[in-house]
């Protein structure tokens, strides 16, 4: 038995932080979004190309005027990926959409809390436990 399938779409962002005077674009991937596919594979390969050509991130969608579209360059990487290149002006950002089976699921569990312990004002101002 197989688990259904799902579209995948990950995102990259960019920070920029100043360490010792210099300035970096720090880029990091986020799971942005999954969705399940329609029944089968082909389906989610289909709805995942149809992704791939018509998502636009957040990132640069709010700076688009109406009408305006970002360039597109849609790659299809051996394991099967799409990853996608979108231009705009002297910007670019970069997003994946993969189809993946669901195999396992595992709900959270919360643990026992532990008692808190007392911070060192707390025990210098005697509000705190010894």
């Amino acid at each position: 038995m197989t688990g259904p399938w799902y579209v995948v779409l990950e995102e990259e962002t960019k920070n920029y932080a100043s360490i010792d005077g210099h300035g970096y674009d720090l880029y990091r991937w986020h799971l942005a979004r999954t969705t399940e596919g329609e029944g089968t594979r082909e389906a989610a390969e289909a709805a995942a190309r149809s992704l791939a050509d018509s998502h636009v991130p957040d990132s640069v969608g709010r700076f688009l005027y109406p009408g305006a579209r970002p360039g597109r360059q849609v790659y299809r990487m051996p394991d099967g990926t799409l990853l996608v290149r979108l231009t705009r002006r002297y910007d670019e950002t970069r997003f994946r959409v993969s189809v993946g089976e669901l195999i396992a699921v595992q709900e959270e569990v919360e643990g026992e809390r532990l008692p808190e312990a007392p911070s060192g004002l707390k025990r210098l101002f005697g509000r705190g436990r010894p």
